[in-house]
């Protein structure tokens, strides 16, 4: 095996270990306590501000939980290489959405720090002002994050979750996508 099929294996790893582990240690971390799923479904219903009380938290359960299982989906099979072109679409949509996500979230930061300015003394307006500003940019660069993964996502949508050793005898897909895929967007191996 030359060094340059050996390189390319280990970023293929990597890749998919990478994308694997950003995606299941966050659904891990927000489903892990009653604490965590509120603040999940409570961020989600963001996104849904022109829905009305209490259709809005019923929508947001429903959409909290169709993310938490494209997150849980989507980062095991790239992670396992087992039908990653579906998990990386997966995760792609997910992924777009919380492109949005994130904006709504700025917004919310920077509206709650203007409402709470007025009802704060002034002592404690400096440490208002450094958290308002820390949820927009937190969220502002979270959203930018989410424009590479989405770009990640459709590297691995469009090439797999690894290459075929093209020197080998035994050249074969574990996967149906793998097979599909290439031949609709005239990628052929």
């Amino acid at each position: 095996m030359s060094v340059a099929t050996v390189l390319d294996l280990i970023g293929w790893i990597a890749v998919r270990g990478g994308i694997g582990f950003v995606y299941l240690f966050a659904l891990y971390k927000n489903t892990a306590n009653a604490a965590a799923r509120h603040w999940l479904v409570e961020h989600t219903a963001y996104m849904l501000s022109s829905v009305p009380e209490p259709r809005r938290t019923e929508l947001a359960q429903i959409c909290a939980f169709i993310g938490a299982a494209m997150m849980l989906i989507g980062g095991l099979t790239v992670l396992l290489g087992i039908e990653g072109r579906i998990g990386a679409l997966l995760l792609l949509g997910f992924t777009a959405v919380g492109i949005y996500q994130h904006k709504r979230e700025c917004d919310v930061a920077m509206s709650l720090g203007q409402k709470l300015a007025t009802q704060v003394p002034d002592s404690a307006k400096g440490d208002l002002t450094t958290l308002q500003w820390s949820g927009f940019s937190g969220n502002y660069s979270s959203g930018l994050k989410n424009w590479a993964l989405c770009g990640i996502c459709i590297a691995i949508f469009c090439w797999g979750t690894g290459p075929v050793c093209p020197n080998s005898s035994v050249q074969y897909r574990i996967t149906i996508s793998d097979r599909i895929v290439p031949s609709i967007l005239g990628l052929h191996e």
